[in-house]
């Protein structure tokens, strides 16, 4: 059971040059995976879950799962207006899952005094790094996790969405695939991988 990657955007904004929010703070536990492979995991892993943060059919306080072959990206709006995604493998329970989340915004307010961040450029808040990383690792053994931090009671009586893939909790009409092409999130190594893989009708090993 593993978390693999989380990152908090900035809610209803766009990111100057980007296609969703700006990030605020993003961690990454990818050892698992060999050297040469990371950035590019890392890279489609961020794709992903910007794509989910700019979803505008999720009000605040919803939380929502999507399936992404063999993983769960889960992603929960706060009322504080952050953002905050995270990839799990699917052993992963989703209500610890979500309980990070929830803590990990819960975190970053307190650490940035409540305020809201002006800028639209990602990696905003650089000072809050550390602590994100530190709750990533705390998070990969769930049963700790889960005695280490409380868990939202409205949590239990929410009912979780879960979709099959990102197209699904997007409006209608967006594909993954163009989404892909004009993403400025990835580089062109990482999308040249994306093709080939589904050239030979296969998912990515990763994803």
């Amino acid at each position: 059971m593993r978390l693999l990657f989380s990152c908090l955007y900035k809610t209803g904004a766009t990111a100057v040059g980007k296609d969703g929010p700006p990030i605020l703070s993003k961690a990454v536990e990818l050892s698992s995976f060999g050297y040469f492979q990371r950035s590019t995991i890392a890279e489609m892993f961020n794709f992903a879950a910007r794509t989910m943060a700019s979803n505008k059919t999720l009000a605040p306080g919803a939380r929502s799962s999507v399936k992404q072959e063999g993983y769960l990206l889960h992603c929960y709006v706060s009322p504080s207006g952050v953002t905050a995604c995270a990839f799990a493998d699917e052993e992963y329970p989703a209500r610890v899952a979500f309980g990070y989340l929830s803590k990990l915004v819960e975190t970053f307010v307190e650490a940035t005094g409540g305020q809201a961040v002006s800028s639209n450029e990602d990696n905003s808040v650089p000072s809050f790094q550390a602590a994100h990383t530190k709750l990533l690792v705390q998070f990969q053994d769930p049963n700790q996790a889960d005695q280490l931090t409380r868990i939202m009671h409205e949590l239990e009586q929410t009912k979780l969405v879960l979709h099959e893939t990102i197209e699904a909790a997007l409006e209608r009409g967006q594909k993954i695939d163009d989404l892909i092409v004009k993403s400025n999130d990835l580089s062109g190594s990482s999308k040249m991988f994306y093709k080939t893989a589904r050239k030979q009708n296969q998912c990515c090993s990763y994803m």
